[in-house]
């Protein structure tokens, strides 16, 4: 009895054990059988240069001109007879398109009691009034689209100057405000420009 038990225990193992063979082994075949691909893929970037460089200060005016001084270094002034002008450009790279404009403006203090005697050109040879001035500079500096990675080419100067004699009337004027700033309340004027480099679609 014993014996014929441990044969069916046997079978029963020896059974089992082929069982558990196969469905090892069907594991691993079909494991091996399987279509796979495996990719990495990536990407990356920086950012793109703008390093535009405008003018950060505008020098027109002047402690020192012919036949004129200031009384202290460093401190401008004009006059009937001065005159000045300023050359400035847009430089750099850049890695974007971009376009170039400016905007300038004139501001004279009260002090002039409405008199402009200054007169501004474009070219030295050309004198116009502010006004006429300031519409040839806009259109002057306003460019076209400049290409990634192109240099602007753009240098423009503005020359200005106070014409020593125009009129006995202006002459008049010339001296009043002469006076003035002698006994104290010398009159100003202020040259603001502000220059734009902008990145476009």
């Amino acid at each position: 009895m014993k014996t014929k038990e441990n044969k069916k225990r046997k079978r029963f193992l020896l059974i089992g054990l082929l069982v558990l063979l196969l469905a090892i082994t069907g594991a691993f075949v079909g494991s091996l059988a399987r279509y796979s691909t495996s990719k990495t893929l990536s990407d990356n970037a920086v950012v793109a240069k703008f390093g535009l460089n405008v003018p950060n200060e505008i020098n027109l005016f002047s402690d020192s001109y012919t036949n004129v001084q200031a009384d202290t270094n460093g401190k401008k002034i004009i006059a009937p007879g001065t005159q000045g002008e300023y050359t400035f450009n847009v430089t750099g790279t850049a890695e974007v398109a971009y376009k170039v404009s400016a905007n300038i403006s004139l501001s004279y203090s009260e002090e002039w009691g409405g008199y402009a005697p200054l007169e501004f050109s474009i070219d030295g040879e050309n004198w116009t009034d502010f006004a006429q001035f300031k519409e040839s500079l806009d259109s002057a500096l306003e460019s076209d689209v400049i290409s990634p990675n192109a240099v602007y080419s753009g240098t423009q100067t503005i020359y200005w100057k106070w014409p020593i004699f125009v009129s006995s009337e202006n002459d008049i004027k010339d001296n009043e405000v002469g006076y003035d700033a002698a006994a104290g309340t010398a009159a100003g004027v202020s040259i603001n420009i502000v220059v734009n480099a902008i990145q476009v679609d």
